[in-house]
């Protein structure tokens, strides 16, 4: 197996570690909003959802399992927060808590 591959395979591994049933649609919702924060950005549930091509509802549960209570009012990953925009209530804003931002760093290390 290529070095790649083995890098490719623990980042997965570390997601496997928070949850062995975590959707892929999940992963990529986190690594989106990493991505974006990271770039000094924010990004909104709407916007996570074009980028993975579902539907904002689709977006909305896959970002829930990421924060502290996922939709099934079980305890979530704590991972995200999701806030209102202000000045536009039905957007919803998310970023990284301080748990997303060390999973961050782990999975920076591990690709490294």
């Amino acid at each position: 197996m290529s070095l790649k591959l083995v890098k490719l395979q623990r980042v997965v591994e570390e997601f496997r570690k928070l949850d062995p049933e975590m959707q892929l649609q999940t992963v990529l919702a986190f690594i989106l909003v990493a991505h974006k924060q990271s770039q000094g950005n924010t990004i909104t549930i709407k916007e996570v959802g074009e980028m993975l091509g579902v539907t904002s509802a689709s977006a909305s549960r896959n970002v829930a399992a990421l924060t502290s209570i996922n939709r099934s009012r079980r305890t979530g990953h704590e991972l995200v927060v999701t806030y209102e925009n202000p000045e536009f209530r039905v957007e919803k804003f998310i970023e990284l808590t301080d748990k997303g931002k060390a999973l961050v760093t782990r999975l920076e290390n591990l690709v490294e």
